[in-house]
């Protein structure tokens, strides 16, 4: 993404050197944890070192969880797990219902359906499972919010314990035991654990260590770290670092299943293929479906019944995606529909009928597309459901706080939300949420991405990328390293799988060395042989047949010594020009563009044969040079009004239309900049 804010890495040569002499590890590796702010004491935790988790008795409330179960375990009652629909309340209820039923419980479990019943308990759950005989009920990964329910669960003679990993609100649910690491009395050092790692602590603190449960949920439990996307430090590094050591041999028939759809049989596993390959497979059963799917799939003692649940867990996976790319291409349609929409500083944009269960996974893929804050409202008769995404430093949650009037319900936190309103308040809420924007952010914060090191040439080697793996496993606050190679000189441009991706071959310290571009054609990429640029990449092993060897894996591309901030003030001033919002004198002048301009650009355009250029890398390539960037983008939306242009709804490129001759002095946008200029 072009529009994005590189934070360059802060050094510290000293603490580097520090890290380097206690803890053994190579250079590379000691520049990345200093730059992200990592202490030395802290650092034996992100490289490996034995972190010893807490007494789970510390969990607010253990021992009288603890001390239920038993007595309910002693008197033959019968105990409900009650879940959630998501990977985490998947894994979660297995590990809990299994542990159960090893101790020769009168165990059951249930999850609710995403669609009919929503999050958490619901009383006429409660009181299906009360008929059915269970007097004691314990709730993974979900219950701290419920209220009413628990005083409901109350009322029929059904006991609570509740552990879960939410942020607690004003009052505790009645119920025998909450357990919670973030409540307020809590004496734990590490708070940050999934609903899963919850009830990995309460199967911990009811076999008195952690051996048995690391050796029988460690796997499940790191599965639902992962998925959960909860930081990845502190006893959570731990957690992951034996569960997946674990997982490749689990002797679970489910787990082998759903390894092998994964394409990850037989093959040490890590943290970025279990959030690629296994937590969405997981999650895709309560997305597409039912949940219980995934459960009957983790619970299943039987290969072949495995195998069969996994083919349609995998299934669900695919119609998810096929979803997903339905979902993203109606929201685009009515992009193309409205491109004033992507003039707001918060996209709103709601439909009929969207799965609600795919809608944030859509979300966050337009802050990718954009770089904006969005929301994807799926509209159901009088009620629209969404959820929404946003960037660093613009906060989701306050902004629905502001809008609350609006809304029937919301909630989650700065980066990620979910809501419901009437459908008949959308236009209200989108100028509201707008206003707010506005008012707090005149220009709203750009994407970041954090480079952790300035490579040299030299480090570019099988001993430094195999350092990388020290840092493992990557995830929340602890992403895979990410690399600024400086002054790279394009020496080749080579199409990969049909000219879906290219490899670049580039000149880098005075050394050849190929990157990797996924998804960028050559038609796509404007940068010729010769030309001079920054990179932004991953550094990984690329182990083919018996030869190993470094991919570097492109993640953005600029010129050498782009402008950032000149670049970025410009696209803001562009869409404050396209909304009417007031801007200076000196602003009008220098963006309202020239007919001998607009004829300058068409005919840039003109000379690529009517092909699809990229927006920003053809301006960066042929027309910086003559314009500042807002004059470029005024000039393309002319075009565009004019029939003259054809630009996507995902701003991916921009290509000349065949057309007769076209008046450019008729272009309303045109007449409304020049009409600034007028004293």
């Amino acid at each position: 993404m072009l529009l994005s804010k590189w934070n360059y890495p802060k050094e510290n040569p000293q603490q580097s050197r520090l890290l380097q002499k206690e803890y053994g590890v190579p250079a590379i590796v000691a520049d990345i944890l200093t730059a992200r702010g990592v202490s030395a004491s802290e650092a034996g935790d992100f490289i490996g070192a034995e972190c010893e988790p807490e007494d789970p008795f510390l969990l607010p409330d253990m021992d009288k969880a603890v001390a239920r179960i038993e007595q309910a375990l002693a008197d033959g009652e019968k105990i409900t797990v009650y879940g959630d629909y998501d990977c985490d309340g998947v894994t979660a209820t297995v590990i809990l219902y299994q542990y159960l039923q090893s101790m020769g419980a009168n165990a059951a479990w249930y999850i609710p359906e995403r669609l009919d019943e929503g999050y958490g308990l619901n009383c006429a759950a409660l009181d299906a499972i009360r008929a059915d005989g269970t007097s004691l009920l314990i709730t993974v990964d979900n219950g701290i919010s419920a209220i009413e329910e628990a005083a409901h669960a109350a009322d029929i003679g059904l006991e609570l314990i509740i552990t879960d990993h939410h942020q607690v609100g004003r009052e505790l649910p009645g119920a025998v035991a909450v357990v919670n690491p973030h409540r307020s009395d809590c004496p734990c050092a590490f708070r940050d654990l999934c609903g899963a790692g919850v009830a990995f602590k309460l199967v911990a603190a009811m076999e008195g260590d952690y051996e048995m449960a690391l050796d029988a949920f460690g796997a499940l439990a790191a599965i639902a770290t992962v998925g959960d996307i909860v930081p990845l430090t502190g006893e959570n590094r731990w957690l992951v670092r034996k569960g997946l050591s674990l997982l490749e041999y689990a002797d679970s028939p489910g787990l082998q299943a759903l390894l092998e759809v994964a394409g990850l049989a037989g093959k040490p596993v890590t943290s970025q293929k279990v959030a690629f390959g296994i937590a969405p497979r997981i999650n895709a059963a309560g997305r597409m479906g039912s949940a219980k799917l995934a459960v009957r799939l983790l619970l299943s003692e039987d290969p072949e019944q495995a195998e069969a649940l996994a083919a349609e867990l995998n299934q669900a996976n695919l119609n998810r995606q096929q979803e997903e790319e339905a979902i993203l291409a109606r929201v685009q349609a009515a992009i193309a529909e409205n491109p004033a929409l992507l003039l707001d500083r918060v996209l709103v944009v709601a439909a009929e009928g969207l799965n609600h269960g795919v809608v944030g996974i859509v979300s966050a893929k337009l802050v990718s597309l954009y770089g904006k804050p969005n929301m994807i409202l799926s509209i159901d008769g009088d009620t629209a459901v969404g959820s929404a995404r946003s960037v660093e430093g613009f906060s989701m949650f306050k902004a629905l706080s502001a809008c609350s009037d609006l809304l029937v319900k919301y909630g989650g936190h700065a980066m990620a939300a979910g809501l419901t309103l009437k459908t008949a308040d959308i236009p209200a809420f989108t100028r509201r949420i707008n206003e707010y924007a506005a008012q707090y952010h005149d220009q709203m914060p750009l994407v970041r991405q954090q480079i952790d090191h300035v490579l040299s040439a030299g480090e570019i080697t099988l001993n430094c990328v195999s350092a990388l793996e020290q840092l493992e496993p990557f995830g929340e606050r602890c992403p895979q390293p990410l690399f600024l190679l400086k002054n790279c000189r394009i020496e080749g441009i080579y199409p990969m799988s049909e000219n879906r991706h290219l490899k670049l071959k580039v000149s880098f310290g005075g050394k050849s060395i190929h990157v990797l571009y996924f998804k960028m054609s050559t038609g796509q990429f404007i940068y010729p042989v010769g030309a001079l640029v920054d990179i932004l990449a991953n550094l990984e092993l690329n182990a083919f047949r018996d030869s190993v060897s470094v991919a570097i894996r492109l993640k953005d591309i600029r010129p050498a010594g782009f402008q950032e901030v000149k670049f970025g003030n410009a696209h803001h001033y562009y869409e404050k020009l396209r909304r009417g919002e007031p801007v200076a004198a000196k602003v009008a002048q220098i963006s309202a563009p020239t007919t001998e301009e607009l004829r300058f650009v068409y005919k840039l355009l003109r000379a690529k044969g009517g092909s699809q250029v990229h927006i920003d890398l053809f301006y960066l390539a042929a027309a910086a040079d003559r314009m500042n960037y807002c004059k470029y983008r005024l000039i393309l939306d002319i075009f565009q009004e004019l029939k003259l242009a054809e630009i996507p709804a995902d701003l991916s490129s921009v290509r000349l239309l065949e057309t007769g001759k076209v008046d450019l002095e008729s272009s309303q946008i045109l007449t409304g900049l020049r009409s600034l200029l007028k004293p």
